[in-house]
């Protein structure tokens, strides 16, 4: 196993609401080792962008603690997808530090939060899982597109299969409209994979794969905000399904890894349990795909007004 597998392998099992609080990197130097199917990334930084600072240095002390003869370097920067000012200064930052970047994985995510709006006037669900990751990837493309291989890991849900296009539609153009937490969190799952479809599209010609990929229902504090599982007590009498039905940090970042380290180089593909599958119809609809794309464009209209490196 590769020490930078090890390290996502690592990060996976850190319960830092890993799928909430941090995205990663993997930014490549001169003379880097890239091993696709077998990996390694000998000497390749990773790049760990938290909301939360503190928990994302406990990661890197554990990652370093568990990983052994990691050549590496490990950086832990402050990103808030909630605030489109600081991905930009955040992105300002990446390029001005690195000069390519081998992996982006955009798994941050939140589940059942609270209705609001970020201060620049999205609901927070949205920014967070979709508009965030969005203006994030579109800034880091050049340095993307730097690199010999690039790859973007968009991690998405089944739950993306709950909703319809009058819901996808309705909740983008209206930040304010009323909906259940539910619908939320498929409407910005169901954007990520059309973004995904779309994006790989706008790469074709290029050197960078654009995939999303499902890790299934993981056993993190993604639920703190979900009443049936923030409950202490209603945890603990679920827990003997759980055990049998959820998979564990470790088995929930399997199919990411496959999708980041294969030697396969389709692209605008749906990963789930290691192997590609079909996504819900509307998903996989081409013309839905662009025409959501460009609606994306409309929103962002004040924050991204071309489509960068596209």
């Amino acid at each position: 196993m590769g020490v930078s597998h090890m390290c996502i392998s690592v990060l996976a099992e850190l319960q830092l609401d890993s799928l909430e609080d941090i995205l990663f990197l993997m930014c490549l130097h001169c003379g880097d080792v890239i091993s696709f199917g077998h990996v390694v990334w000998d000497g390749a930084s990773l790049i760990l962008a938290c909301r939360n600072v503190k928990k994302g240095l406990d990661a890197k002390a554990e990652i370093l603690q568990k990983v052994q003869n990691y050549n590496g370097q490990i950086f832990v920067k402050h990103l808030d997808l909630c605030s489109i000012p600081n991905i930009v200064k955040f992105t300002e930052n990446i390029k001005s530090e690195f000069k390519e970047i081998f992996a982006l994985v955009n798994c941050a995510g939140v589940f059942y939060h609270p209705q609001g709006l970020t201060e620049d006037g999205f609901e927070i669900t949205l920014q967070t899982n979709y508009l965030g990751p969005f203006i994030l990837t579109h800034h880091l493309l050049g340095l993307l597109q730097n690199s010999v291989h690039a790859r973007i890991i968009n991690v998405s849900s089944e739950a993306h299969r709950n909703v319809n296009i009058y819901d996808l539609k309705a909740i983008t153009k209206c930040q304010t409209e009323f909906r259940s937490h539910f619908i939320a969190y498929g409407v910005s799952k169901l954007a990520l994979i059309l973004f995904t479809k779309e994006l790989a599209k706008k790469l074709t010609n290029t050197n960078v794969l654009v995939n999303a990929v499902n890790p299934g229902n993981v056993e993190t504090p993604i639920y703190r905000h979900f009443p049936p599982l923030s409950n202490p007590w209603f945890y603990a009498a679920q827990w003997p399904i759980r055990i049998v039905g959820v998979k564990s940090p470790k088995q929930g970042c399997q199919t990411l890894l496959h999708a980041l380290l294969t030697s396969n180089r389709s692209t605008g593909q749906y990963y789930s349990d290691c192997k590609s599958c079909l996504p819900s119809p509307i998903a996989g609809n081409d013309k839905i795909a662009a025409e959501y794309y460009n609606l994306t464009l409309e929103v962002l209209a004040d924050w991204l007004n071309t489509e960068s490196e596209c």
